[in-house]
């Protein structure tokens, strides 16, 4: 009777460790199918899968069939109070973390200009990102990592050389479910409007979009480029992607895997951080290659493109839905210039 007892505990335990083992977290993401950010993101899977020993499984899912980023913001929260959320977490844009967790201000690393290369956007994100953590808290989420997935660009079915041409043209800027940052454009006197995801190709096919805000990677992953056939060679604003998961998800995780499993993050961010440049350079050439004609400015044509939009700034943070935190961009203006030795 005793060795019987026993067995039954032995199977208890067995049962007990393969439920565990079996314990996926499903992440919404925004990165395209089959683009090297997918890949990416399928290697961080698979590298916490080995560290975990099967224990652990990230199971990423695009947010395009959830409506965007906006229905995934949805899903991160229970149904019911003390219900689980449907989803463990997500890897959004700035948009959709502003739109999940606006007292974060996340956007504001967004404004245009701010940044000079990417050794100051990792600058800045090691300097406030425990600032900007605590809106996350919280919501019950915890930020694992961030990525610069490219450098914003406008792509234009007709050439848009200047802030005066590109002021003619019919924008998509933000989103259906963020809209302040289109707001904030065509408060500088912008014709920006709001389309939602699955509906923005057909949109741009059609011609009631003529211009897009975004990076050469979805330009061409999407094929925007193939309508959007003009691209002024001018990187506005970094395109900020972090990964967040539920609190709890992360704390039902071992502690022994953690230091393992953050080391598997950071290895993720700096292979972007190193592809980063290059991969908005081979985009873009791959675009040039099928039809888009890339329009490279002289320095003074560039100085025309920033003293337009710092002029233009305030519209970014005036109004009730602000997309720059006026206090936060001035705290990164003054580290910015310390940190240039300026």
């Amino acid at each position: 009777m005793k060795a019987l007892k026993k067995i039954f505990i032995l199977a208890a335990a067995v049962l007990s460790q393969t439920a565990f083992a079996q314990t996926t977290i499903k992440i919404a993401s925004v990165a395209p199918a089959r683009s090297s950010w997918d890949v990416q993101q399928r290697q961080i899977a698979k590298e916490w899968a080995t560290i975990t020993n099967g224990e652990i499984i990230l199971q990423f899912m695009t947010s395009d069939a959830m409506g965007g980023e906006g229905g995934v913001v949805k899903k991160l929260n229970a149904v019911r109070p003390g219900q689980k959320a449907p989803i463990g977490g997500a890897v959004f844009t700035s948009m959709g973390l502003d739109d999940f967790a606006p007292k974060s201000n996340v956007m504001t690393l967004c404004a245009p200009f701010m940044f000079r290369n990417q050794d100051e956007v990792n600058a800045v994100l090691k300097e406030f990102t425990p600032t900007m953590q605590k809106a996350f808290d919280e919501k019950g989420y915890v930020v694992l990592g961030w990525f610069n997935i490219g450098w914003a660009y406008f792509f234009t079915s007709k050439p848009a050389y200047t802030p005066d041409e590109l002021r003619k043209v019919r924008l998509a800027i933000g989103g259906l479910t963020s809209p302040a940052l289109s707001n904030a454009f065509k408060s500088a006197g912008y014709l920006t409007q709001d389309v939602p995801a699955d509906k923005l190709q057909s949109s741009i096919s059609s011609g009631d979009v003529e211009g897009l805000f975004t990076i050469p990677m979805y330009a061409y992953a999407a094929q925007y480029y193939k309508n959007l056939v003009n691209v002024t060679n001018i990187p506005l604003a970094p395109v900020m992607v972090g990964f967040i998961m539920n609190k709890k998800d992360w704390e039902a995780i071992p502690d022994k895997y953690k230091p393992a499993l953050m080391q598997s993050i950071k290895k993720a961010e700096a292979k972007f951080i190193a592809d980063q440049k290059k991969m908005d350079a081979e985009y873009l050439s791959l675009c040039e290659k099928n039809g888009c004609k890339v329009f490279n400015p002289t320095d003074a044509q560039k100085k025309v493109w920033e003293d337009s939009f710092r002029k233009d700034l305030h519209f970014m943070y005036e109004g009730s839905n602000p997309v720059v935190n006026k206090q936060f961009y001035e705290q990164i203006e003054v580290f910015l210039k310390k940190y240039r030795g300026e």
